[in-house]
């Protein structure tokens, strides 16, 4: 009787196994709650196979928060080009829900409440710091110059309407996330109206 030989998985491959099975874990339970052993059982590798990749849980936790959070930002804000204001905002907002609805353990990862640990929450500023700049750099590219908020500078309003985008998105999207039979059209429709109307008393069209 032939005896089974089980294939051993190339490095590249186990790793790709952790991370996708620890986005998964730390989505679901936060990050305080997650365990490795179960990051093991869900990635099928053993425990200490992990640590052949990762020194700790919060060393795989940066590594997670960085690679996803470049990703988000990179697909939805840094990577537009410039275009007529309307089109810019409306496009980056599909974007958005459209990565949320493909990737939802890597947006739920994301945007939890990032936990105590001071080194990793301060990853999790930064990448929120990083979309903020982004969604504020759209606002000043689409807006032209002169037009602005009485009384408030130009390059704070920008930020301030930044701000206001990622409050309406997060926000949406967590609703979303507890509702998904509602169709990402209808989600993305609502985002529009809501950030649009705001937006355009700084960005209007040319």
């Amino acid at each position: 009787m032939a005896t089974r030989v089980r294939r051993r998985l190339p490095g590249a491959e186990r790793r790709a196994r952790i991370l996708a099975a620890a986005t998964e874990v730390f989505a679901e339970r936060g990050y305080a709650d997650a365990s490795m052993g179960e990051i093991a059982s869900r990635a099928g590798v053993v425990a200490s196979v992990i640590y052949d990749h990762f020194g700790s849980k919060r060393e795989l936790a940066v590594e997670l928060l960085e690679r996803h959070g470049e990703a988000i930002v990179g697909e939805t804000i840094t990577s537009l080009e410039p275009g007529p204001p309307r089109k810019l905002f409306r496009t980056s907002i599909e974007l958005f829900f459209e990565f949320v609805e493909r990737d939802p353990f890597i947006w739920r990862f994301l945007f939890r409440d990032p936990p105590a640990d001071p080194e990793i929450a301060a990853v999790h500023r930064r990448i929120h710091d990083r979309a903020t700049e982004g969604i504020a750099a759209l606002v000043r590219l689409s807006a032209p110059e002169g037009t602005e908020i009485p009384g408030i500078p130009r390059d704070r309003a920008a930020l301030m309407v930044a701000k206001a985008c990622q409050g309406t998105t997060q926000e949406l999207a967590k609703w979303w996330y507890e509702n998904r039979a509602v169709p990402r059209e209808q989600v993305v429709e609502v985002a529009w109206r809501v950030l649009w109307d705001g937006a355009e008393v700084m960005i209007r069209e040319g």
